[in-house]
């Protein structure tokens, strides 16, 4: 998985490793990595994990293959880098924001996917999952910038979709609506009771990669909670 230092990559691997999946974590911010790991720490041994800029193509490629390398495979790619812009109109957005969130979120999905597919096509079998907002379907003013750059992972779904469907890569996407987290419970007027919360959204990703779920590929699962 890549971005496994966040809220929701903290509790999709406690999941996965609980589960006894071997768990390769790719992650940028090293203070919050340091407080993930500290989570997963009695599963010395199953999980391995690198630094990484998702936005950098060598960066990606040596991940994937550390990945397999480490593990003797790369069956599952979960893209969970992201950032979050709420900002003024269209037409008052600065360009400079718009590079920055299409290279975060939508860039950095295509290096993972490139790079994973040509490791998973050696035994045409394998699961990616990405994670588009729900802005992207649902689109709201002043999140513009960043609803372009998750509309971009739904076509990328799609096209990944029909490019491996005579394969066993099945590609989906997760569409959360606002997960209950240590940060979203700084936000004005706060409604955690109507929140998707990460473990849910961790139990669902279990059964999305798992073997009985071949069948399912380009869907969008959409997890909106009570909102």
């Amino acid at each position: 998985m890549v971005g496994g230092e966040g809220p929701l990559g903290r509790e999709v691997s406690k999941k996965f490793l609980s589960e006894g999946a071997k768990v390769f974590i790719g992650w940028f911010a090293q203070k919050e990595w340091e407080e993930a790991k500290e989570l997963i720490s009695t599963y010395k041994g199953q999980f391995a994990d690198m630094q990484i800029d998702a936005t950098k193509e060598d960066q990606v490629q040596k991940l994937m293959q550390k990945a397999k390398d480490t593990f003797g495979s790369l069956d599952v790619l979960l893209h969970m880098v992201g950032m979050v812009h709420i900002g003024p109109m269209v037409w008052e957005t600065d360009a400079a924001i718009l590079d920055r969130l299409l290279d975060t979120n939508l860039k950095s999905a295509f290096l993972c996917a490139k790079h994973a597919v040509k490791i998973m096509l050696e035994k045409k079998n394998g699961r990616i999952v990405f994670f588009p907002a729900r802005v992207a379907a649902e689109p709201q003013p002043r999140f513009g910038a960043y609803a372009v750059s998750k509309a971009g992972l739904i076509t990328l779904m799609q096209v990944l979709r029909e490019e491996l469907k005579e394969t066993r890569i099945t590609v989906n996407s997760v569409m959360p609506s606002v997960m209950d987290t240590f940060r979203t419970r700084h936000m004005p007027n706060p409604e955690p009771d109507k929140w998707v919360k990460p473990s849910e959204i961790a139990e669902l990703l279990c059964g999305l990669c798992s073997d009985e779920s071949g069948a399912l590929s380009g869907s969008i699962l959409k997890v909106f909670g009570k909102l």
